[in-house]
């Protein structure tokens, strides 16, 4: 059995590289104070401080502010991910990508974390997290191989610039992976007039009793006066008053509105069962042995072509 056989059975990864140095997603010239708790921290430490850029311009500042190397990357958040760092530093503007590098690495990760310090005997990452509104702390001690944590710029002092600094910049052939999604642009899309009747707050249904194009003219202006949604029973759509999908039947939506008015329905076993989640339940008919007023709170024994335009006149 050799070192590889035995790091294999204590469950260490062999392949992974040394975990080494500071490093810092800079995003933006307004990050720039996390180079300064980097350098700190650096110091105390005998290590490197890395910055990973996706601007070029920003190289000069970066090592006048506290950089050794330079890394310049497309996507900082996704190159570091390809890196071993012992410890990384993120803007709090970028939680989500310093998550989602932590997980790749298998690194603890403190997200806004005040008071940055290393145990310098373990090396141990110790911060607090803001909770409550800042009323109280949660103190962390990461012990992983990587360590990260995110900060926000406006909490940490001005780093001091030093033009006589010297740094590098690290070439490299990191090339960022295409997304999982492709922008297709804008899509051609008209919403829907109607909403579904499982989730309308009143509905006006019409059947066969309102005999033609007239009284279904008459069964809308009710639902616009009453901002209600139009469906109808079978005969409704027999006649083509209304489609399938604003069926109102066991065979069609069952629905629970506020208020529910059958206009000319005559009430079948299959409609009556649609409506018993109705609140309140008017039926409009001119048969007063119709089933539909059995499942009817109020009933209006009238014709509704007769009925409506004055009911019309009577709202608002």
């Amino acid at each position: 059995m050799d070192i590889a056989d035995l790091s294999a059975l204590m469950g260490e990864d062999i392949a992974a590289g040394n975990y080494a140095d500071i490093w810092v997603v800079l995003t933006d010239p307004g990050a720039a104070p996390l180079l300064g708790e980097a350098r700190r921290l650096a110091d105390s430490l005998g290590c490197y401080v890395h910055v990973v850029i996706s601007d070029a311009s920003l190289s000069a500042r970066a090592v006048a502010l506290g950089a050794d190397k330079i890394h310049l990357a497309e996507v900082p958040g996704l190159f570091v991910q390809t890196q071993y760092p012992e410890f990384a530093l993120f803007p709090i503007s970028k939680n989500a990508q310093a998550a989602k590098a932590a997980q790749k690495l298998k690194a603890g990760l403190i997200t806004d974390a005040r008071n940055l310090s290393v145990d310098e005997s373990t090396r141990a990452l110790l911060g607090s997290h803001p909770v409550y509104g800042g009323e109280y702390f949660l103190d962390f001690a990461l012990t992983s191989p990587a360590k990260f944590a995110t900060l926000d710029p406006r909490l940490l002092p001005e780093p001091y610039a030093d033009p006589s600094r010297r740094g590098e910049v690290v070439p490299n052939d990191f090339i960022a992976p295409e997304p999982r999604f492709r922008d297709l642009g804008p899509v051609e899309y008209t919403p829907q007039s109607w909403r579904p009747l499982t989730k309308a707050k009143v509905i006006v249904s019409v059947g066969s009793g309102v005999k033609d194009a007239e009284g279904l003219s008459l069964a809308r202006q009710l639902a616009e006066k009453l901002g209600a949604e139009i469906g109808g029973d079978r005969s409704g759509v027999d006649f083509g008053w209304v489609d399938e999908a604003h069926l109102v039947g066991v065979t069609g939506q069952e629905v629970a509105p506020d208020l529910y008015i059958a206009v000319g329905i005559r009430g079948d076993t299959y409609h009556n069962a649609a409506i018993v989640g109705a609140k309140t339940v008017v039926a409009i008919y001119p048969n007063p042995e119709a089933p539909i007023f059995a499942a009817a709170d109020y009933g209006v024994v009238a014709n509704p072509k007769e009925f409506l335009p004055k009911l019309i006149a009577k709202l608002p």
